[in-house]
């Protein structure tokens, strides 16, 4: 179809511009400002009337009905960002206060059930009967497991599910030893008398249908988790899943720390006793959390930090005090255990090499000293200021530092120290001085012989000794954690925990039994967001006392729930400037204020900014949490909200929910919108008949929007021209209109508005816009409506046009050019070709490249000129395919106490060597399953993936006007020059480019663009220093443990040596046994 007809309003001007090229374009590759200047106006006026044509709609006769004037029940008001903020917060206060009150009645029945419950010896697998979780089958119908539409998965509302780790229930030995383990009485008990619990889970889901799952994880290790469902494990991995191991446990059952942990590197400490020592440490620094203070040394007879870089070098500051003395803030502090420091201190135990001798002494007086230089350099909020601890790992040995203890323990600041200590490895070297060492401080002795059983050491050496005492008032207060990813769903969420004490009257003091909770999923916290008041580019966010992100548009799903919390600073999504660390102190100190804000770009979609946005945020604090509300609005007085009051709907009618999507909004409670058109339809009857519970505000816009739209989608179903993939409206309220339906799939990623990029730029730029792909293009207008002099955004007509039909209509309005001499590209505002003259430069495909992919330094060359502007920022949540796998070296093995217990029966018996290995190698690998590395800390995990940072360079349009003009010149090609020309559309996110092409090869230009291009790439240089301390406040409770050692103890314990025990008989049996069978 021809763009220009005879009697074409552009006749005259194409006429102009082909007598003025000729003119001025005779043989040379030079450019003239007028003839440029036409071609770009004769491209922009077929571009709008392009989308005229194809939408059926213009700016005159629309079909969309724009002045409201006649619509009663329709008005535009102006949005108070102040009102909206608070009313949030109140909102949110409302929503957690029931779910406190729910965790309250399920701590109480915990604690009252301890008192009552019967300690039973005799109980049982099949007297109890627990619903394990990794047994149920969703598959399997005997199972009684049905879909739960508000919780995602399948599950059984009449009884909660038991989860219990590896290592406490399955056990690591055959099956008669297995059953033994199995018959448990801590176990079995735990299970009997918690679960009455089932009844008040009921009630609390009954009397909260809002709430989520609700559990209880004990001290022993099981979990109980309501609704029961099936337990999730990773493709190809074992259950790792241990609760007292996840940071929402230890936050809720130990309080905050400061934490020195100390490893012996000495020569003895090597081959497999190091990786083990490795691998307990970071076990070890997975378990803190956000409120956690934390560094790690190294000694042998010296002492220095794994990362031996100082305060200084950290914050790039100068170690010389001006006196030629060395600095005392420069020692190096304890680092927020946040999970960006965490990395580094992981990073660094990797590297670490064993040799010389072990001095216990230098070692504790480096980690006591670093306690009192914390106490005297450290900054407001740094630190817990709560309990002090020493983690020593060592193989063991024989100094004993009892004058260092003594020294130490009569300091004011260093007598609370504690000091945990691990005999680490299979050797038979003394280790009564690292007991004595843990006792004589308050702290506890744990043996860690092998990798499988450094999880439940670790939990077990401190958990119990740490826990905080019962308060006096009798209520623990509410430990809310960070966002994280649930292990039963895998989706964001945080929760509100609180500790469970057994209180028998029987007892003269009350001991933690474990940790009740209850989840708070990131949607239900969304979904109290006003919708209907925000505009597409506005957003909400929570931020707790520590600066990370509860809620935030950017915050990213993670790998699985083996990953901790990712613990996402403001500033690490938003820009990182002054201005904005003054709105998060603002935050973090509780402040309400309203702040206007000149933001340097506003993200549209994950390649397009548009330049100096001036923004508003309002925020206020959420009583009775640790969080803090935002909203984040783009600044524009003139525009107001849409609001839809008590219209009739009568007279509608049923849509096409195969031309339908609706966005993921909650316009009737715990039931978002699916995009399955049957599930649709469920959910619209319901809107239609406005039942009660549905958000009024966001029903009767998007029924508003059913019938403001009828009119022009009914036009679109008989009239589909030829080169038109698609055209579709999205509105302001939610509802996406497509033809034909074979588009579902391409726009579905745009039903919700705030994802929407073609409503996320008509909010803002109020022009057409082109969204380049590469089967062609977008283009998309706003749609603005008014009453009562106010104006707000209704919607944008888009149509989905082939390259084809772009390339022909642009090469017509170009033809007066020698296209044979020049190749043209439109591009849009990021940098991306949205059609061409030609389909091919060089054998590059150019529909939707980006230019800096051309064998030409044009990228270069109009950043310089300042056409684009350039940004860079760095993803700290990306996921990258696995560059080297995670693995430890087990090294050489020296001979461990088992091992000469087992040569010693050889020589006894005359067993031969082969036998012994064989023998010892068997059992091994029977007793202690082999665990990956990679499967922890949030490293390399599934699906090929790990946790990395990923740089992101961006290019969008200078804001500035001069930058409008006209320009050319010339690039740097091989052994010659290039001429070039580039004129930004007057009110289109569009450009045209002129490339001379007659004078280059077939090999191209030669010369590739030096700058970034747009892949992301992955950042492999991680400054070892770069350890992340931002302004944070303390939590405002420290209830600290009223256990001592004499009540503990802290020798091994039996279980420990009833299992060595066994180990050794069995052993024994076996050797005599295939001694004989060989004798034989």
């Amino acid at each position: 179809m021809a763009v220009l007809e005879r009697g074409s309003p552009f006749s005259f001007s194409i006429l102009c511009l082909s007598l003025i090229i000729c003119f001025c374009f005779p043989t040379a590759a030079t450019f003239n400002s007028e003839a440029v200047g036409l071609a770009a106006g004769s491209v922009e006026r077929w571009l709008i009337q392009l989308h005229s044509e194809l939408t059926l709609f213009d700016h005159r006769n629309t079909g969309l009905e724009k002045n409201l004037t006649g619509t009663p029940f329709v008005n535009i008001e102006m949005v108070d960002t102040e009102s909206l903020t608070s009313e949030l917060a109140a909102n949110i206060q409302d929503f957690l206060s029931d779910k406190r009150k729910a965790l309250s009645d399920i701590v109480y029945h915990l604690e009252t059930a301890t008192t009552t419950y019967l300690w039973n010896e005799d109980l049982n697998l099949n007297t109890t009967h627990p619903l394990l979780m990794k047994d149920l089958d969703p598959t399997n119908a005997t199972h009684c497991l049905t879909p739960d539409p508000r919780l995602g998965v399948p599950t059984r509302r009449n009884v909660s599910g038991i989860h219990l780790p590896l290592e406490v229930y399955e056990g690591w030995l055959w099956a008669n030893i297995m059953q033994h383990r199995e018959q448990d009485p801590q176990i079995l008990n735990g299970v009997q008398w918690s679960s009455t619990v089932d009844q008040k889970f009921q009630d609390n889901a009954e009397a909260d249908p809002s709430l989520m799952w609700q559990y209880f994880a004990a001290q022993t290790g099981f979990m109980r988790v309501y609704p029961a469902t099936s337990w999730y494990v990773p493709p190809n991995l074992i259950d790792l899943y241990d609760a007292r191991l996840r940071q929402w446990y230890v936050q809720g059952s130990v309080p905050p720390k400061d934490m020195i942990i100390l490893m012996d590197r000495s020569g003895s400490v090597h081959g497999q006793t190091f990786a083990i020592m490795k691998w307990a440490v970071k076990t070890l620094i997975d378990t803190l959390g956000e409120n956690d203070f934390v560094n790690v040394a190294a000694f042998n007879s010296t002492t220095e930090w794994v990362n031996n870089c100082n305060y200084c070098e950290i914050n790039r500051t100068n170690e010389d005090d001006g006196d030629g003395k060395r600095n005392g803030l420069c020692s190096q502090p304890l680092v927020q255990a946040a999970t960006s420091n965490k990395k580094l201190l992981y990073n660094a135990i990797d590297a670490l090499e064993d040799g010389g001798m072990a001095s216990y002494s230098n070692a504790l007086t480096f980690a006591y000293n670093a306690f009192k230089q914390f106490e005297g350099t450290r900054e407001e909020g740094e630190g817990a200021n709560c309990i002090k601890t020493i983690m020593l790992f060592s193989d063991g040995g024989t100094e004993w530092p009892e004058k260092v203890v003594k020294t130490f323990r009569s300091d004011n600041y260093t007598k609370s120290v504690r000091i945990f200590t691990f005999a680490v490895g299979p050797h038979p070297i003394p280790t009564a001085v690292l007991k004595q060492m843990a006792c004589s401080t308050g702290g506890k002795y744990a043996v860690i012989t092998t990798r499988s059983s450094v999880r439940t050491k670790i939990q077990e050496s401190y958990n119990s000794l740490l826990s905080p005492a019962p308060a006096v008032s009798g209520s623990q207060p509410y430990q809310y954690t960070t966002v994280y990813s649930s292990a039963v769903t895998e989706e964001l969420t945080l929760s509100i925990t609180q500790p469970v004490y057994n209180n028998s009257d029987y007892l003269n003091t009350s001991y933690l039994v474990g940790v009740a909770g209850v989840d708070v999923p990131l949607r239900s916290l969304r979904d109290l967001t006003p919708y209907q008041s925000l505009d597409p580019n506005a957003y909400t966010f929570l931020l707790n006392h520590n600066g990370f992100l509860v809620l935030h548009p950017s915050l990213k799903k993670q790998l699985s729930y083996f990953s901790g919390s990712p613990h996402i600073d403001l500033v690490d999504v938003e820009e990182d400037t002054p201005k904005m660390h003054d709105i998060r102190t603002s935050m973090i100190d509780r402040r309400h204020d309203t702040v206007n804000v000149t933001r340097g770009w506003l993200r549209v979609d994950d390649h397009h900014w548009l330049a100096n946005s001036n923004v508003q945020i309002s925020f206020t604090a959420i009583p009775k949490t640790r969080y803090s509300v935002g909203v984040v609005t783009v600044k524009n007085d003139e525009l107001g909200e849409l609001v839809v009051r008590d219209q009739d709907t009568s007279m509608m009618t049923p849509l096409n929910f195969s031309t339908m999507l609706i966005a993921p909004w909650p316009y009737c409670p715990h039931r978002h919108p699916p995009s399955d058109p049957s599930e649709l339809t469920r959910l619209m009857e319901d809107i239609w008949k406005k039942e009660q519970g549905c958000r009024n505000s966001l029903v009767e816009g998007l029924l508003w929007s059913q019938s403001w739209t009828d009119d022009l989608f009914e036009s679109w179903r008989n009239n589909l021209p030829q080169d038109v993939i698609g055209r579709a409206v999205f509105t302001r309220f939610g509802l996406t209109r497509f033809y034909p339906g074979s588009q579902r799939e391409s726009v579905e990623k745009w039903r919700d508005p705030w994802k929407n990029t073609a409503l996320r730029r008509g909010g803002v730029t109020r022009g057409l816009s082109v969204i380049p792909h590469t089967d062609g293009a977008f283009i998309s207008t706003p749609v603005f409506v008014k009453k009562s002099g106010r104006e707000a955004l209704a919607a944008v007509v888009g149509v989905n046009v082939t390259s084809r039909r772009l390339r022909e209509d642009l090469r017509k309005h170009l033809a007066f050019f020698d296209l044979d001499k020049y190749v043209v590209l439109l591009v849009d505002d990021g940098g991306f070709i949205v059609s061409a003259t030609s389909t091919e430069l060089h054998g590059l495909k150019l529909q939707g490249e980006f230019i800096g992919e051309l064998e030409y330094p044009l990228i270069d060359t109009l950043v310089n000129l300042g056409v684009y502007g350039q940004e860079t920022f760095i993803d700290v949540q990306a996921l990258c395919p696995v560059g080297q796998e995670y693995t430890v070296s087990a090294g050489c093995r020296p001979p461990s106490l088992l091992t000469l217990f087992i040569t010693f029966i050889k020589n006894m018996v005359g067993c031969v060597q082969y036998c012994t290995c064989l023998i010892y190698s068997f059992m091994l690998a029977v007793i202690m399953p082999g665990v990956d590395g990679w499967t922890e800390w949030g490293m390399t995990q599934m699906g090929g993936l790990e946790a990395c940072q990923m740089e992101h360079t961006i290019y969008h349009f200078d804001d500035n006007d001069n930058k409008r003009e006209i320009m050319a010149g010339s690039l740097a090609c091989n052994n010659h020059t290039v001429e070039f020309a580039v004129k930004r559309l007057p009110s289109i996110n569009a450009a045209l480019v002129w490339l001379e092409i007659s004078v280059v090869t077939d090999g191209g230009c030669g010369v590739l663009s030096s700058l970034p291009g747009v892949v992301p790439r992955r950042v492999n240089t991680i400054d070892p220093c770069g350890y992340k301390g931002r302004y944070r406040r303390r939590p405002p409770t420290c209830l600290v443990s009223n256990i001592t050692v004499g009540e503990l103890g802290c020798s091994r314990s039996s279980g420990s040596v009833c299992s060595s025990l066994t180990l050794t008989l069995i052993m024994f049996i076996s050797s005599v046994g295939i001694n004989k069978y060989h004798s034989s």
